[in-house]
């Protein structure tokens, strides 16, 4: 049995460097269309503990398949969203809040999760279009 542990990490960490740059371009013009011209540097690393978790949830989950596509895409989600509002509100300890807190990371993370689960699901069906072509 061949380990695929490397190629993993790799893919991981790829996935991870996008998504943080996504959301950091996406989240600075939000800002900057807002008036606000600086972001901060506490931030900028909660946002990347936040992509952090969404990875490493994707990576498990993508690994460990249930027999039901959404079931698994739902359980994934679910456990993700748990994660993230726990960091939230251990955060929340450091820095108080916004009132919007919860409602802003629960918009914001719902949205990522659904154009993710549909960039995976396009992406595996034009494999599964590729590998019926060449069979």
């Amino acid at each position: 049995m061949k380990s695929n542990f490397v190629p993993t990490v790799k893919n991981s960490a790829l996935l991870y460097c996008v998504i943080f740059t996504v959301a950091t371009l996406a989240d600075n013009i939000w800002q900057l269309c807002r008036g606000q011209i600086a972001d901060s540097n506490y931030h900028i690393i909660n946002r990347a503990v936040v992509i952090l978790i969404a990875v490493i949830t994707i990576t498990l989950f993508d690994k460990f398949r249930l027999k039901s596509k959404l079931l698994s895409h739902i359980i994934s989600y679910a456990i993700s969203m748990i994660a993230v509002f726990t960091y939230v509100w251990f955060t929340s300890f450091l820095d108080p809040l916004g009132p919007g807190a919860y409602q802003g990371i629960f918009v914001i993370y719902t949205l990522l999760t659904i154009l993710l689960s549909v960039i995976i699901e396009i992406k595996e069906r034009i494999k599964r279009k590729r590998q019926s072509i060449t069979n």
